[in-house]
């Protein structure tokens, strides 16, 4: 008897236990239905309101007005301006000591170029803004659409020089190393797909160069031939490979014209026979 009163209670308490699963299952599909009806009639009010606002627009006609640039805008800018100037400041250490270097570039080019003057523009952003207690120049740049316009591709200008200044110095300290000139022109005959004769097309680019530069070989073969004693024909790579002086001018040219460049990948080996020049003024 006792066995079978236990096992009654047992079944009395599961019976119990399932009634208030039910019980609870309804309450909660009950107030889940309740706040699916409160968030429907929500937005279904939303999207009446929206639909007679844009009702009122149709109807409300407005004369065209020319887009200002919202304060956020200007901050945006900003920012963004500031971000590019401190990349600047890591990538080139060594052109650049710190942020404001950077800046008295630009502003120096912009005052050279357009007339720009420091003080007067910070003035006139104070007088356009009489709360502020400290002004910068780059906050008087930002409030100013024509200053913008002129900041902005002026410093990309910069950072263009920079990268080329870089890369004309990293070839410069490979001509140290004792690179020969064929070493020091490869990578830049490659970035040109260049398919001539021992790239003697991407020689004479860089003898262009040089000339621009106000680097003619001529000017070297005399002292050349003065030091050495040599009366037969000098060749322009002879020049280059005895004159340390014109082999940095060369890697420097080489490094201006690789900068410019697009980048392509190549594994940095010479061709076969790539060292060995023919016979030419090169």
């Amino acid at each position: 008897m006792g066995k079978a009163t236990n096992r009654s209670a047992l079944f009395l308490d599961r019976a119990y236990i399932d009634q208030k699963f039910v019980e609870l299952r309804s309450d909660i599909m009950a107030t889940l239905d309740a706040k699916f009806r409160m968030v429907q009639d929500r937005e279904n009010k939303i999207i009446s309101m929206l639909g007679g606002a844009q009702t009122q627009e149709k109807r409300a006609v407005k004369a065209p007005v020319e887009k200002q640039p919202s304060v956020s805008d200007e901050i945006n800018w900003k920012v963004e301006m500031r971000r590019r100037v401190d990349k600047m400041v890591k990538e080139y250490p060594e052109l650049y000591a710190d942020f404001n270097t950077v800046l008295r570039r630009v502003y120096v080019k912009m005052r050279d170029v357009y007339g720009f003057v420091s003080e007067q523009a910070i003035k006139e952003y104070r007088n356009a803004h009489p709360g502020i207690e400290r002004a910068s120049c780059l906050d008087a740049v930002s409030d100013s659409p024509q200053w913008r316009s002129i900041f902005e591709p002026v410093l990309s200008n910069l950072e263009e020089d920079s990268r080329k200044e870089m890369e004309r110095r990293r070839m410069a300290a490979e001509a140290e190393m004792g690179k020969t000139r064929q070493e020091i022109i490869q990578p830049l005959i490659e970035a040109r797909g260049d398919k001539s004769n021992y790239g003697c097309a991407t020689y004479t680019l860089v003898k262009g160069r040089l000339k621009k530069k106000g680097v003619l070989y001529t000017n070297y073969e005399e002292g050349y031939r003065r030091d050495t004693g040599i009366k037969r024909h000098v060749s322009n790579g002879e020049l280059i490979e005895n004159i340390p002086a014109l082999k940095r001018e060369f890697a420097k040219a080489v490094g201006e014209l690789l900068a410019e460049q697009k980048v392509v990948k190549h594994d940095g080996r010479l061709n076969s026979g790539s060292s060995i020049m023919p016979r030419s003024t090169w």
